[in-house]
């Protein structure tokens, strides 16, 4: 029994090590100024880095391979599911900047 407990501990802990990426902002994106686009994209960027720092052979994965197997497989998932909605929105937000004429 200690060692289901410890597992599912050990499960929690590693999970929430895990990525988050919302990609809406807290206006829409249409009110969005220049500075804010650029803050924006920077903050995609940022999460799609440490989503592909925690791919491959890093430490969460050894750790899920030692711990429980099938978590290196959800969080190879979740970290793909981050990169992907990071450049979807940076192309967003790159166009919407383009289209608000915003200099560098």
């Amino acid at each position: 029994m200690k060692q289901v407990v410890l597992l599912l501990t050990a499960s929690l802990m590693l999970a929430s090590c895990a990525p988050r990426y919302n990609p809406n902002s807290r206006k829409p994106d249409a009110d969005l100024s220049c500075n804010e686009i650029r803050s924006e994209i920077s903050r995609a960027e940022l999460a799609r880095t440490e989503a592909g720092n925690n791919r491959g052979l890093s430490g969460q994965n050894v750790a899920w391979a030692i711990l429980f197997l099938p978590g290196v497989v959800a969080n190879e998932y979740t970290n793909d599911k981050v990169q992907r909605a990071a450049d979807e929105r940076i192309g967003t937000l790159n166009r919407l900047y383009s289209a608000k004429r915003c200099t560098n």
